[in-house]
């Protein structure tokens, strides 16, 4: 089954077209990487797929619904990215707490795991992090929200070599 498909994908803003008639497909249990230069429209697509933005034209289906307002399909995915923002008054363990309510198939557990391997204060707040911690916490979410579909774009960001090299190994061993 696919999970995504996209079929003669187009989008412009304006007259500037960040996509070009793109056609693929991802399968489910798949890990796929999304590489390109700046300004190449990387993270256009994955919104488009997030259901954040409407494709110009051409066909966008997750989970052979069109993403874009769909209700069905924000309840099957989670869309980790640098702007993530969660309540100012919360705490990051408050944070994780939260979001083991709203995501169906939440893995404490693992959050727990990675939130201790990381040195994670519990009672620190997501936006006095570092962006590199930040970056970090918000790969713990993608990863233990154990959604049928998770999009990271550029997760890494700030983070630091080991701390990249150890973040790719937890998506691996969660894969494998």
């Amino acid at each position: 089954m696919d999970v995504i498909s996209c079929q003669g994908l187009t989008k412009t803003f304006g007259r500037v077209r960040a996509l070009n008639n793109i056609t693929f497909t991802i399968g489910q249990n798949r890990i796929t990487g999304l590489i390109g230069p700046n300004g190449a429209g990387k993270t256009t697509l994955l919104k488009i797929i997030a259901g954040f933005l409407r494709a110009s034209s051409g066909e966008v289906r997750v989970f052979s619904e069109d993403p874009f307002n769909n209700l069905k399909v924000a309840a099957n995915m989670i869309f980790i990215d640098d702007q993530m923002r969660f309540p100012q008054s919360l705490t990051l363990s408050e944070i994780l707490a939260s979001a083991a309510a709203f995501y169906e198939n939440w893995d404490m557990e693992l959050a727990r795991g990675l939130f201790d391997y990381f040195s994670l204060d519990p009672e620190q707040y997501h936006h006095k992090l570092s962006k590199g911690m930040k970056s970090t916490f918000n790969m713990i979410i993608g990863l233990a929200a154990r959604c049928p579909l998770t999009i990271f774009d550029e997760p890494t960001t700030g983070m630091d070599a080991g701390v990249r090299k150890d973040f790719y190994r937890a998506l691996l061993r969660d894969y494998l």
